[in-house]
């Protein structure tokens, strides 16, 4: 049996990659993962030939998908996200900002971002600004700045 078998990508795959690229993969990983979800296809010659023909369409929405993910990237970059929290004297956090309460405030700016696309390796758990990445399809990423606040004292 075959170690490797060379395969077309029908869509992106992170990391692994890019539509239309053809690539040689193990049999086990095309067979149990690629085909049934229909990521890739086997790379034959008449497969290739019904492939150039597929590939101009799927290249069109792939420019398409990015330029939309550039222009969401433009309108992070651009915001300000403002997070009020209960806070000590010293700034600490009583609690912390989280990838939830991020992605309601982009839904709230009319962004809206999957909350597992944002990159907060850990909960921010102090008052001040921070940045915070976010991948983006098409392999692009944004940084969003977040401003957290104390909030204001009732007594």
């Amino acid at each position: 049996m075959a170690r490797t078998l060379k395969v077309v990508f029908r869509s992106d795959i992170r990391h692994i990659a890019q539509a239309g690229d053809v690539k040689m993969v193990s049999p086990g990983y095309a067979r149990n993962f690629l085909f049934p979800r229909q990521l890739a296809f086997p790379a034959t010659e008449a497969t290739l030939r019904q492939w150039e023909t597929e590939r101009q369409g799927t290249l069109a929405k792939a420019a398409h998908k990015r330029s939309q993910a550039q222009d969401v990237a433009q309108r992070i970059e651009a915001l300000t996200i403002t997070v009020e929290m209960k806070a000590s004297a010293e700034g600490r956090l009583f609690g912390s900002v989280s990838r939830q309460e991020i992605a309601e405030a982009l839904a709230k700016e009319n962004v809206p971002v999957d909350k597992q696309h944002i990159d907060l390796k850990d909960p921010i758990k102090q008052t001040g600004a921070a940045l915070v990445p976010i991948r983006l399809p098409a392999g692009l990423q944004a940084q969003l700045k977040v401003n957290v606040v104390a909030e204001p004292s009732n007594s």
